[in-house]
């Protein structure tokens, strides 16, 4: 029966306090990054002999400005204190802060056109929906947090560290938040489907056979069971193959957008998982929480989130195993990479279909050929050793409501020093990304949702890799030793030097080592230039075990005085929200300092203590 109480449950989380408490957050984040951006532009005021400085940033309105203080860091990044930000109208200090208003009250100055706005703000005040439900959760203490498991961890993290609106989802309601998100805790269940051969393209690691793979994900009697409904169906199973389908994207996209397929039963929908899902961050990549060691499941979602349309690329599922068997094969045979015991988690099996319309159409808007796919990705629990532990990376910058962040309580419950800890963690997260890169020639994308920190007593010891298909970036030297099938069909081939490095110097400095050293100055009291000095002395370790390849080291320089500028928020306020026939790439736009550079040059800021 439907009642007031259970109707108006998704509303229960919405209070003054919450409200104004993720406002402020978010305020906050806002006018850093867009200052980094240059795109907010305030004033400063005064400025402290601590480096903290004071601003005021004007708006639209005369008689509408906000002042707020912060402390400079390096990478051109301000960490403002959150308590300091005021709006003031008519010379009155206002309590409370509204982040859509302050867009509407920048539009002019930010040069935001109406229609971008719009969406903009629509997708603001989803993140801030979903910031709302986080912290009325009573989010976990950094204390518990360090002991919590796998999948407690990442169900407790705040969404992406750099993107403004990390939390749009444009394309969920209120419902679809509390049974698919990784903040609401629920456990979802996915979709079997049956596709004709005609459409679907199942491929496979050289060394499996779909028929071992399914009865290890299915199971035998289920099997059976599906077949026989294929046969009532009255068509022979020999012409189908299976694929696990988010049950959001059936519902609103593949029951109607493939009516057809279904009415001539190039598609027939079976029934739901027996196993028991789990989402991660990623919204559409599912942890098996009823069998741990069986694969991940990453699913076709075509909702709008974090600048991207998620539905799955034919072009790269045509190519992840065969790719994964290639990166597994390097690391083989390399007995650094085996020494650190770095884990590359294969993306085994990809199915693909293609849509009977859309796929005639020349350069249609890309996530219409994206609606219908799937990936399965193998289970870290399986590499795992006696003793140890998981944690996504990103999971480093997590502070709680205390202001206690897990990274200090890591350190605190191993024992060691900040430096023994921090100098362990870029051990065995940096060094593996300097041999891929440098020897190998290829430039993933480490940043903290793609690499699991696997741990032991507290401390970071090796890492697995995860989701490398779509973000691999090769440097002329990668071109030469790659399959041409793969060049064509997944990476961005830069013929510019300084190209290459920046999947190190954006992805790892800018992208999150920015992030954990502020981070580690505002929490752990951790002096920023000895962070910045032990990221530096790891990278000239890594480059004196391997004199052979100083030339590569001269050539992609990671000491270079500075390096292009992605413009990550910007780019959505400029370039709107129109359809694109290939899948939005960032934009670079301006220099930002090098910290490794400043160090060398004593060009360093002055050591805080924030």
């Amino acid at each position: 029966m439907t009642t007031s109480e259970n109707i108006f449950k998704d509303a229960q989380h919405l209070n003054s306090p919450i409200w104004d408490k993720v406002n402020r957050s978010l305020l906050a984040k806002s006018i850093s990054e867009l200052m980094r951006e240059d795109v907010a532009k305030p004033q400063i005021i005064s400025r402290e002999e601590d480096g903290l400085t004071h601003f005021i940033l004007k708006t639209d309105k005369e008689n509408i400005y906000y002042q707020f203080s912060a402390y400079p860091r390096f990478l051109n990044y301000w960490h403002i204190v959150k308590e300091s930000i005021y709006k003031i109208e008519d010379e009155q200090k206002l309590d409370s802060v509204d982040v859509p208003n302050f867009f509407l009250e920048l539009q002019e100055t930010f040069g935001i056109n109406s229609f971008t706005l719009a969406h903009y703000i629509e997708e603001l005040l989803h993140t801030l929906y979903a910031d709302a439900f986080i912290h009325s959760k009573r989010r976990l203490s950094a204390a518990k947090l360090a002991n919590a498991d796998f999948q407690t961890i990442e169900h407790s993290l705040d969404g992406h560290p750099w993107v403004i609106v990390n939390k749009g989802r444009i394309g969920f309601d209120s419902e679809d938040y509390e049974n698919y998100t990784p903040e609401s805790g629920q456990k979802t269940r996915l979709v079997w489907i049956a596709a004709h051969k005609k459409r679907a393209t199942l491929r496979l690691q050289t060394d499996m056979d779909d028929q071992t793979f399914y009865e290890n994900e299915i199971g035998s009697e289920k099997i059976a069971v599906f077949k026989n409904k294929l046969i009532q169906s009255k068509v022979n199973p020999d012409d189908y193959i299976f694929i696990p389908v988010h049950l959001w994207q059936w519902q609103n996209k593949l029951v109607m957008q493939f009516a057809n397929d279904i009415a001539s039963k190039h598609l027939i929908p079976l029934e739901l998982t027996e196993d028991i899902y789990s989402p991660q961050q990623s919204i559409r990549t599912f942890f098996n929480q009823s069998k741990p060691h069986k694969h991940y499941v990453k699913t076709s979602m075509s909702i709008l989130n974090t600048s991207h349309i998620r539905g799955l690329c034919p072009r790269q599922l045509s190519v992840a195993p065969r790719l994964t068997g290639y990166l597994k094969d390097i690391l083989k045979k390399d007995l650094h990479l085996q020494k650190m015991g770095v884990i590359l988690l294969g993306e085994m099996v990809s199915v693909s279909y293609t849509h009977p319309s859309y796929s005639k159409i020349v350069n249609p808007p890309y996530q219409y050929n994206e609606y219908l796919g799937a990936m399965w990705r193998e289970s870290p629990i399986n590499f795992l050793k006696h003793g140890e532990n998981l944690m996504t990376m990103a999971a480093l910058l997590y502070v709680d409501d205390h202001g206690k962040s897990l990274v200090e309580e890591l350190i605190e419950k191993s024992g060691l020093s900040t430096e023994q800890w921090l100098k362990a963690y870029m051990t065995a997260y940096l060094k593996p990304v300097l041999q891929i890169y440098y020897q190998h020639s290829l430039c993933i994308d480490p940043h903290g949702q793609n690499v699991i920190l696997i741990l032991k007593d507290y401390v970071p010891t090796r890492i697995a890799l995860q989701d490398f298909v779509g973000d691999i970036l090769i440097n002329e030297e990668g071109k030469k030793k790659l399959p041409q099938e793969f060049i064509e069909n997944m990476f961005v081939a830069s013929p510019n030097p300084e190209n290459a490095p920046l999947t190190i110097l954006i992805a790892v400095f800018d992208a999150f080592f920015r992030y954990l050293s502020d981070v580690m100055i505002t929490s752990a009291n951790y002096s920023e230039t000895s962070f910045w000095n032990c990221v530096h002395d790891i990278i000239l370790e890594y480059q004196q075990e391997h004199p052979e390849l100083q030339d590569m080291f001269d050539k992609y320089n990671l000491f270079i005085p500075e390096f292009k500028r992605l413009i990550f928020n910007s780019r959505r306020l400029y370039n709107g929200y129109e359809e694109t026939a290939g899948f939005p790439h960032m934009k670079k736009s301006g220099f930002i300092p090098n910290p490794l550079h400043q160090l060398i040059h004593e060009e360093v800021l002055t050591e805080k203590q924030n």
